[in-house]
């Protein structure tokens, strides 16, 4: 379990610096709309899950909007307007885009039938965008790291006390980060392939 676990964090801090590498070299090879709808369902996803949690926390929201911009000097390629609220709130908002993406993720792989073939490339296709779009910044994979802390405090609170957890949940758990794991994995393989010619293309 710990391993499994070790394995998913470290390729989620190495899909992180991946895509933030291929959209930087993208932007400068391809106009800034081709990317952003390259991108578009991961980006959506990740916008309305802000929105979607801050709703069911009863905290108020503002426009969701699905468009790129430079705010602050820095690109983004869509936000939530979220209003002010307590912190438990604003961290369970800020990790709602890492939940709901780790979840399509794992249906999407899981579930998705593999024929036909256009079938398969267009669940690949969501995989790549979704992964990519999954960090938007730092504070982003920050935010992922708590619900890694909190199985971590569980499982350690369950051996500390010589208590047992489910065997279904034990039996699902490696799997499941084994299988998000898999998939950042794929995405990364997939990002280097398109980053490095774009970089001596560059040169």
């Amino acid at each position: 379990m710990f391993l499994s676990l070790l394995a998913f964090a470290a390729s989620a801090v190495a899909l992180f610096l991946s895509s933030h590498a291929l959209l930087s070299h993208l932007l400068r090879h391809l106009p800034l709309n081709l990317v952003f709808f390259l991108l578009l369902p991961g980006i959506f996803l990740h916008e309305f899950s802000h929105i979607l949690m801050a709703e069911i926390l009863r905290v108020r929201t503002g426009e969701l909007k699905l468009k790129p911009e430079i705010h602050e000097g820095h690109l983004t390629l869509g936000s939530a307007q979220i209003a002010l609220t307590d912190p438990f709130r604003l961290t369970l908002i800020g990790i709602a885009p890492f939940i709901s993406g780790t979840a399509v993720l794992w249906l999407l792989i899981n579930l998705v039938p593999k024929n036909p073939v256009y079938l398969l490339l267009f669940t690949y296709y969501l995989v790549f965008a979704i992964a990519n779009t999954l960090f938007s910044s730092a504070s982003d994979l920050q935010a992922a790291a708590i619900p890694l802390i909190l199985v971590l405090i569980i499982f350690g609170l369950f051996n500390l006390t010589n208590l047992n957890l489910p065997p279904a949940l034990l039996e699902f758990l490696p799997g499941f980060f084994f299988n998000l794991t898999r998939i950042f994995g794929y995405t990364l393989v997939i990002n280097l392939l398109l980053f490095f010619p774009l970089k001596l293309f560059r040169k």
